[in-house]
């Protein structure tokens, strides 16, 4: 078989040098072939930078992909697509380094071959070895002499059988903040598992043996870049607890709803449209958090949620909201402040349990009557719509402390406002209020009024000697 000679390499043309130099990466190509830095860097590596996007969101869009790439690597925006696959390469290389000193060595970017096979490789055999470093002794264990000189494959190598003879009986794993890019198929021989803790590491994905966690009761996410949630995820028939805040996800897996014993999902800062129907099957489920995502409905489903006490749905898309939202009888807190809500479902009343309700900077121009129906209702935030009125029936909430009309558009308060027993805070500021009846003189709990940049004229001399207003002002 004949050798490539320099002049032979530059005679190829491009679309026969370039699959050859990204399969095979050839060393010894590297210094006799004057085109070879040129293609890496211009045509080579950019495909690269994608392949290697596609291992960790797949599939996906392209724009995707960099982002989430960039994000975990921290990479300059600036940088070109091939100098962001060496820069992504030459990290791989130093975290590597500092598992196996002794294989990895200097101007290792040059005596290695850039390809995607040796990424993937990389990749799964050190996030092994940062998992296997937080395992009862599993530390010690990779210090042994006869072990830390072993190169990174074969160690790799050596975690299943290791899992298997040391760590049959663990209940809590601890791996917040590890680094960890991926989490290795290994997690499923750790089958008494019952709490895991993943948060603030770089995870894009779950691996399928996640389900076999049979026995896991709680499983915290926060603070990664998972993209989409495997399937399997229904199989944690145990799960009381999901924090999945702060990631990616743009969609749930409809087998959510198979997680029959869950209490708690927290799903606050993602990029979620929709909520599958199959929320509604999460008949054990109290605390429901959807804190800044994009959605702009929810199912009617969302009334079967029989057991939740708290659902938070602050900075979201919602226009509206669905009438079976009165079915959920046990809550007590509702989150709905900057939403672009124009209305309120007369339902609403039929939360009899509610104590918070928050719809700070929506688009109401008005209330429901039934509004006066939460006789448990202690704090009721309005802040920042377009009211320019409040039903007589806001004198029914007789366990009302707090009330907040800031920025609305209010000319008067109803005298039925003094029938508030419990009222301790009352913010008014920034309305159209030209008068003060003595009605609020009545609020015998009331500590604190708040009126400034409202054109008042007529206040109740006995409500401006309470308050120390001056000239129609606090």
């Amino acid at each position: 078989m004949h050798s490539l000679s320099s002049a032979s390499i530059e005679s190829l043309p491009n679309e026969l040098l370039l699959p050859i130099l990204e399969a095979c990466a050839v060393p010894s190509l590297f210094s006799v072939c004057k085109r070879w830095r040129h293609l890496l860097a211009s045509e080579v590596m950019p495909s690269l930078y994608k392949k290697i996007g596609k291992v960790h969101v797949s599939p996906g869009d392209i724009s995707k992909q960099a982002f989430i790439l960039d994000m975990i690597y921290k990479l300059d925006d600036r940088l070109s697509e091939g100098e962001k696959a060496k820069a992504i390469f030459k990290q791989i290389f130093t975290l590597a380094k500092s598992f196996s000193p002794l294989e990895f060595k200097e101007n290792t970017e040059e005596k290695r071959g850039l390809t995607l096979d040796n990424y993937s490789s990389y990749l799964l055999n050190i996030n092994r070895l940062l998992l296997w470093k937080r395992l009862p002794d599993g530390e010690e264990y990779l210090s042994r002499e006869e072990i830390k000189h072993l190169p990174l494959e074969k160690k790799g190598e050596l975690f299943r059988d290791w899992i298997e003879e040391n760590c049959k009986n663990i209940t809590s794993l601890a791996l917040s903040g590890v680094g960890l890019t991926c989490l290795p198929p290994e997690i499923c021989q750790l089958s008494k598992l019952q709490a895991l803790d993943l948060n603030q590491n770089q995870l894009t994905s779950l691996p399928t043996e996640i389900g076999q966690l049979s026995q896991l009761r709680r499983l915290d996410l926060n603070q990664n870049q998972l993209t989409a949630l495997p399937t399997e995820i229904g199989q944690l028939s145990q799960l009381r607890r999901l924090d999945l805040n702060q990631n990616q996800l743009t969609a749930l897996p409809v087998e959510i709803g198979q997680l029959s014993q869950l209490q708690e999902l927290y799903l606050n800062q993602n990029q979620l449209t929709t909520l599958p129907v199959e929320i509604g099957q999460l008949s054990q489920l109290q605390r429901l958090e959807l804190n800044k995502n994009q959605l702009s409905s929810l199912p009617e489903e969302i009334g079967q949620l029989s057991q939740l006490r708290g659902l938070d749905l602050s900075q979201n898309q919602l226009t509206s909201l669905p009438a079976e939202i009165g079915q959920l009888s046990q809550l007590q807190g509702l989150g709905l402040s900057q939403n672009q809500l124009t209305s309120l479902p007369a339902e609403i009343g039929q939360l009899s349990q509610l104590q918070t309700l928050e719809l700070n900077q929506n688009q109401l121009t008005s209330l429901p009557v039934e509004i006066g129906q939460l006789s448990q209702l202690q704090e009721l935030y309005l802040n920042q719509n377009q009211l320019t009125t409040l039903p007589v029936e806001i004198g029914q909430l007789s366990q009302l402390q707090r009330l907040e009309l800031n920025k609305n558009q209010l000319t008067s308060l109803p005298a039925e406002i003094g029938q508030l027993p419990k009222l301790g805070v009352l913010n008014l500021n920034q309305n159209q209020i030209t008068a003060l009846s003595t009605e609020v003189g009545q609020l015998s709990q009331l500590t604190k009024l708040e009126l400034a940049g409202n054109p008042l004229k007529d206040i109740a001399e006995k409500i401006r000697q309470r308050f120390h207003l001056q000239s129609g002002r606090k």
